[in-house]
């Protein structure tokens, strides 16, 4: 996955559902949960060969983060979600703006074959 993006949606207008944090980051003031009520809408490029669902995971993983929504791609090697979690998380994951993340295959100590997730 390349070229990470944050998008403006219309749903994070209505301020009465979302207060804007700050550039791209909202709170979703109608979470009854009471936490991981961040919200960060973007976009970011599937390359050729490469499975939309990794290195997804490993991101979500490694920011603390979770898919809130997927939304509509505007071409087919676009993919766009609205990403939840706490204030800081989400801060974090924006760390992946125009950045390139991706898995690679290594060898550990004991020879067995592992995936790690490279951002660069």
């Amino acid at each position: 996955m390349k070229n990470f993006e944050i998008i403006e949606i219309d749903k994070f207008k209505d301020s009465s559902n979302y207060e804007m944090i700050e550039d791209g980051i909202y709170n979703d003031l109608n979470d009854d949960g009471g936490f991981a009520t961040h919200r960060i809408a973007m976009t970011m490029v599937v390359e050729e060969g490469e499975n939309s669902q990794y290195p997804l995971e490993d991101v979500l993983d490694k920011f603390y983060v979770h898919v809130e929504e997927f939304l509509e791609p505007k071409n087919e090697n676009e993919t766009r979600f609205i990403f939840g979690g706490e204030l800081d998380d989400i801060q974090n994951l924006k760390s992946l703006i125009g950045k390139r993340a991706f898995n690679q295959d290594y060898v550990d100590e004991e020879g067995q074959t592992r995936v790690k997730l490279i951002i660069e």
